[in-house]
């Protein structure tokens, strides 16, 4: 009797040891476990595109999919995601961003090969006894690879206060500074053109930079216009806007 019963029991065993997938509204399971949400599944084959949209699978490596049968990441929807009321950063730091990788999906913490995983970055340049008013090529050492450079604000001082003249007329010329790439990293210049220090003492700049990472920055080429010796004229709308 004993050994009827041990026989009966491997009997009723043989199924659940014999089929290694789960389905659930499903006869056939495509996955280590999974759920056909709307019952509309063929019998035999694997469902469509379509019919995968109310699906839930779990494979054997532990990838979920939600409206797919075949999740790429552990976790893969098809679908949009709602995200109910969250906690609030309240400008705190030590937040990272989230980005979306356009050609597969695929969801990542934005960063630069060093790490960094903040979009914008401040920082301040200062700059002490320059030629004169003129920085003409300041290696910021910042990758134009990995991040943007913009010039926020900037101020001129010399080491005793005083002014900046021309020579010729009394007066300086407008201030010329910008951020250039050059060797794969930014640089900056800084002058006013035809001007030099009232006094002949070096001065000393203060620049504001706001750095930006490439993640978020589309660049949209250089746009050109000719505007035939008018004051007035209009640019074609950049490509990808």
């Amino acid at each position: 009797m004993r050994k009827t019963n041990i026989t009966f029991m491997a009997f009723l065993l043989m199924p659940i040891l014999s089929f290694s997938q789960v389905g659930i509204n499903t006869v056939a399971p495509q996955a280590t476990f999974h759920i056909d949400g709307g019952k509309d599944n063929p019998v035999t084959g694997i469902p469509s595109i379509t019919q995968q949209v109310n699906d839930v699978v779990i494979t054997s490596t532990g990838r979920v999919g939600i409206g797919t049968i075949t999740p790429t990441a552990q976790l893969q929807t098809t679908g949009n995601m709602i995200l109910g009321t969250a906690a609030l950063t309240n400008g705190v730091t030590g937040y990272s961003t989230i980005v979306r990788n356009n050609t597969t999906g695929e969801i990542r913490t934005a960063s630069s090969t060093n790490g960094n995983t903040y979009v914008f970055n401040s920082v301040i340049y200062q700059i002490n006894n320059v030629s004169g008013d003129l920085i003409n090529d300041l290696n910021t050492n910042i990758n134009s690879d990995q991040y943007t450079l913009i010039i926020t604000g900037s101020s001129f001082i010399t080491a005793n206060g005083g002014g900046l003249s021309n020579s010729s007329t009394g007066t300086f010329s407008p201030k010329n500074i910008y951020a250039y790439q050059s060797g794969g990293t930014w640089h900056l210049y800084a002058d006013y053109r035809g001007g030099s220090t009232a006094d002949g003492i070096n001065g000393s700049w203060t620049i504001n930079c706001l750095v930006i990472n490439n993640t978020f920055m589309n660049s949209l080429g250089t746009v050109t216009s000719n505007l035939g010796g008018s004051s007035n004229g209009s640019a074609a709308t950049p490509t990808g806007l």
